[in-house]
């Protein structure tokens, strides 16, 4: 009793279905994540050997009850005993598997006498059924057939392959140019098919959200979520205490919701009659094509692969990056896409410094992105650092950096192993990295239940409605689509103040979604950053505009402003209150201000660029024969030129703490070289060749090389 226990529950906890008959074969992985779950090394493979033992009985138990009875029914048919039967058969009765052998055998004739019938079934079952016959497309020597009924492609008697389909017909029939007409009997067939066929294979098309680009395996889809999805986290205080007379209450309790929202989402587009026949006749070209096997898949699946897989494309980055805009009923423009929702990175931007609190690592570098993830684990509670099941995410490029410069730091190491999965030393972390942080330095920590992806029916997404409107055929779906989270932290009172010990969700301080940006009102003077402190300007003026302040402000707050418009471009004036280095600043498309708030209504100018200087200020070119370079640009990208004598790089002058800088050769005239010394720390004398390059990262006092090529 006391196993069947334990049974149901690693069941529940590895997922295995309760009702689970069959021998166990954990892979390493599941045994170490059980053996994590239960604290006890080793349990994993005891369990599976003790679940497939009693299995292994069980099963025998019932072969021999089983045979037992064989043995009755086949003494009353032929008149005999059962130990007369038995001697028959002569069968030792040590095991159930030699007992149902021995039945084996002693059928083997009538086995014989059924072969040659079994043979006339298989000739009958290759062919056609009288009333359907056959259609075959050869598709080259070395391809297998494939074969479609008189009714249906692929012989599937789906209904969107039926062959009343012209596209399928000509498929069927070898027609590569394709022939349907697409006139509104034809249209409203494929409307049919299309949402038979979604509702039909709701799961499969749900997974398109989830391959490519990258949404954790992890994150669990909640359904039939219609507005808003509610977790409650329940926050306990002191309880226990030393023992008195008398009765002397002391828990303190406390449910803090955790509301996540749903937002709304269409597509609407169209295609020309002329397009579906090139789409129809794409596929029909695929379907023919023997270096590949597109044959297998339907037309309808093939067009809602068209239509939809840029849909998820968007869907995977705003479920990341968005930030949500309502765009009014009387919208003239559609809204972009990364403002159709709230998505990860802005739910924990609006929770950061409120709901939890974050790390401060200060700036990530190639340097010293080892310890910081280190640092950042070290300063986990306690009772929060060793959890099963805890995910570190960041980027892909900062996930490599860190594998790299563990492997500088303890590839040395006698007793040094490879990995790339976990914390070092924290089996318990592991990494999880998103194409869509590449370029942040946005580092966080939480179990991997905590986050989600909510939908409102499994398969929406992929409904596709088609309507006929004079020459041009109109699709056209709804669905919903967030991002849920169940905690970020709860408190025991709601006054007291945010700490590690009480939060669930980790993060550093690093900015986020400064490169997303939020379309501010049409021809305002005093753009909000209230939603979000990233605004693109100009694209729905009607005339140009001069700003003069900056609405909902906070004191510390960093302000990006990206012009987006060249008809009636916006212009950020120049005042006590707004102090820009340059002087007026014109938002043509493409330009970017960044400006830092000294109050709620003042403001200072940290960078300016428009595209032609961001190229141009990229790299910095180093003087013939100069011995130092002068960092005070700020610019980290610096190239040799031609030199007239032997040069020797001393020194990086105006250099800041933490940054890497790259020396680049320009020319091979003379090249400019650098060795280990006073200011220098590298593996050996660098020559800077054209085309080769070093990166040097500054401590404080040495530029130490991390990379040459």
């Amino acid at each position: 009793m006391k196993f069947k226990k334990i049974v149901a529950s690693v069941f529940e906890f590895m997922g295995i279905a309760a009702d689970h008959k069959e021998k166990l074969a954990f892979t390493e992985d599941e045994k170490d994540k059980l053996d994590k779950h239960t604290g006890k090394e080793g349990f994993a493979d005891k369990f599976e050997a003790q679940f497939n033992h009693e299995l292994e009985a069980q099963d025998n138990a019932e072969a021999k009850k089983l045979y037992e009875e064989f043995m009755e029914q086949e003494a009353e048919s032929s008149g005999d005993t059962v130990e007369g039967v038995k001697e028959k058969i002569e069968v030792d009765e040590k095991t159930a598997t030699q007992q149902m052998k021995a039945i084996i055998d002693d059928f083997k004739v009538i086995k014989a006498e059924n072969q040659q019938m079994k043979g006339q079934i298989a000739e009958l079952e290759k062919k056609p059924e009288d009333d359907v016959p056959e259609a075959v497309i050869k598709m080259g020597e070395n391809k297998e057939q494939v074969k479609h009924s008189k009714t249906h492609l692929f012989s599937s008697n789906k209904s969107w392959d039926q062959l009343d389909r012209p596209w399928n017909k000509s498929a069927a029939d070898g027609n590569v140019k394709g022939s349907t007409t697409w006139n509104d009997l034809n249209i409203d067939k494929l409307n049919s098919d299309l949402q038979d066929y979604s509702r039909r294979n709701s799961s499969e098309i749900m997974s398109m959200i989830f391959d490519g680009f990258d949404i954790p395996e992890h994150w669990r889809v909640y359904t039939n979520i219609q507005d808003e999805f509610v977790f409650s986290a329940l926050a306990t205080g002191e309880i226990t205490q030393g023992y008195k007379e008398g009765w002397l209450p002391k828990n303190k309790q406390r449910f803090v919701p955790q509301k996540n929202k749903i937002y709304d989402k269409q597509i609407d587009g169209f295609f020309t009659g002329k397009q579906l026949k090139s789409i129809e006749k794409s596929w029909l070209n695929m379907f023919f094509n023997e270096g590949s096997t597109p044959y297998k898949e339907s037309f309808v699946r093939y067009l809602i692969n068209e239509i939809l897989k840029q849909a998820r494309k968007e869907d995977k980055i705003s479920l990341f990056k968005g930030v949500y805009k309502e765009t009014p009923a009387d919208a003239s423009e559609p809204g972009h896409f990364i403002n159709s929702m709230n998505g990860f990175l802005k739910i924990l931007d609006q929770k950061r410094g409120t709901e939890y609190v974050p790390f401060t690592l200060g700036k990530i570098t190639e340097a010293n992105v080892y310890d910081k993830v280190n640092e950042m684990v070290e300063q986990l509670p306690h009772s929060v650092r060793n959890l099963p099941g805890l995910k570190f995410g960041m980027s892909k490029y900062w996930h490599r950096r860190y594998h790299d410069a563990r492997e500088l730091r303890k590839g040395t190491n006698m007793d040094y192993a490879a990995q790339d999965e976990y914390v070092e030393k924290f089996p318990n972390i592991e990494f999880t990295h998103h194409a869509q942080l590449d370029g942040s330095d946005f580092f966080y920590i939480t179990p991997d239940d905590n986050i989600g992806v909510m939908v409102d029916r499994p398969g929406e997404e992929s409904i596709i409605t088609l309507e006929k409107d004079k020459r041009n055929i109109n699709f056209f779906n709804d669905y919903k689509l967030g991002v849920c989270f169940k905690a970020f932290g709860a408190k025991v009172d709601a006054s007291d103040e945010l700490t590690y010990e009480n939060q669930i969700f980790f993060s550093n301080e690093a900015e986020v979604l400064w490169d997303v940006y939020y379309p501010a009102d049409a021809d305002d003077a005093t753009p909000s950053v209230a939603d979000h402190y990233a605004l693109s300007i100009g694209s729905l003026n009607t005339t140009a505009t001069n700003i003069t302040s900056i609405d909902d402000a906070e004191t510390g707050d960093t302000i990006f402003l990206y012009g987006n418009s060249d008809t009636n471009p916006s212009t950020v004036v120049s005042s006590a209150n707004m102090i820009l280095d340059g002087g007026n600043f014109i938002l043509t498309k493409g330009n970017t201000l960044t400006l830092k708030a000294l109050s709620a209504t003042k403001f200072i100018e940290l960078d300016r660029r428009t595209p032609a200087s961001a190229a141009a200020e990229e790299e910095q070119e180093i003087a013939a024969d100069a011995t130092t370079i002068d960092a005070s640009s700020g610019l980290l990208i610096f190239v040799t030129s031609s030199n007239t004598q032997a040069t020797a790089l001393t020194n990086i002058e105006n250099a800041v703490l933490g940054e890497t800088y790259t020396v680049k050769g320009g020319s091979s005239t003379n090249p400019t070289t650098i060795a280990t010394g006073t200011n220098f720390l590298l593996d050996s004398a660098f020559t800077a060749n054209d085309g080769s390059y070093i990166k040097l990262y500054y401590n404080g006092t040495k530029f130490i090389e991390i990379e040459r090529g």
